[in-house]
């Protein structure tokens, strides 16, 4: 198939760049990545964390909508930056940081491949909070990291798409050929985004155990039974069995992983329902 060419090239044009330090990687923004120095600080607090934070409004909003939301118990009161910082503590406000940063790569200029990002992000959205929520239930150990590493799993798809167009300008350009459709674009970068998520991780400098969920969520690990790898390849199938995803689905693969997620993990049907329950509502508006 001319996708499997297609995936085969990038992923060798793709890891020789990662290897030569020549991919672009989209990197953190200057206020998040100096809130996080902040954050680093045992003798830091809300008050140094929210004069840093103030300098984005898009952030500061974040923070504010986050701390005043029903998870919080924030009811409508308004309250100051300072004061949303020290409700939702800083390990939310990291996570709150990551996801705000994560969320701006899944963007580009073609419409077409716009709208993909945005299934993809809610995707991505979805398989955060189910792979939080099956730790959680399941009594596994960093539930809250479990959300970072379902949130990331597909972050090198939209990298690998800038890769892509770059390649279609190359092809238009230099040798007249017909740029691939959707339905190939999004078989291609699921075919070789893993590497490029794995780069970005640690570029960002997220914890070693995030990084290695990324580059192990593909399949389950029956020696660690709980670990955040098997949650996001649970949570992952999950989300495409209630029609969260982008592109085409092997319903006969999926249904397998879910299989053998729930044996792995010890999944019950009252949990899977539990699980699942509004997971639609949950996700839809969330693409601002």
């Amino acid at each position: 198939m001319a996708s499997d060419r297609l995936a085969t090239e990038l992923q060798s044009i793709l890891l020789k760049r990662i290897e030569a330090d020549q991919l672009v990687l989209p990197t953190l923004g200057a206020v998040a990545l100096r809130v996080l120095e902040v954050l680093r600080d045992p003798e830091a607090g809300p008050k140094e964390a929210a004069r840093v934070l103030e300098r984005d409004p898009v952030l500061a909003a974040r923070t504010l909508r986050a701390a005043t939301s029903a998870a919080f118990a924030g009811g409508t009161k308004q309250i100051t930056l300072r004061e949303a910082i020290a409700r939702i503590g800083t390990r939310a406000l990291k996570t709150l940081l990551v996801e705000a940063s994560a969320q701006k790569i899944f963007v580009s200029k073609n419409p077409q491949i716009n709208e993909t990002l945005v299934l993809l992000w809610e995707h991505s959205v979805a398989v955060a909070g189910l792979a939080r929520d099956v730790l959680a239930l399941v009594g596994g150990p960093d539930s809250e990291s479990a959300y970072l590493a379902g949130l990331l799993h597909d972050v090198g798809k939209p990298v690998v798409a800038t890769v892509l167009l770059e390649l279609e300008r190359q092809l238009s350009d230099v040798h007249q050929r017909n740029w691939i459709d959707s339905g190939q674009w999004i078989e291609v970068v699921g075919k070789v985004h893993r590497p490029v998520g794995v780069a970005l991780a640690e570029k960002w400098q997220l914890p070693p155990v995030i990084t290695a969920s990324i580059r192990d969520s593909g399949e389950f690990n029956r020696d660690n039974r709980q670990s955040l790898a098997n949650a996001v390849c649970f949570a992952n199938a999950l989300a495409k069995k209630n029609g969260i995803h982008a592109g085409a689905v092997d319903h006969g693969e999926n249904d397998a992983l879910l299989m053998i997620g729930r044996s792995a993990l010890g999944i019950t049907d009252e949990v899977v329902r539990t699980l699942t329950r509004g997971l639609r509502e949950r996700i839809t508006g969330l693409y601002e």
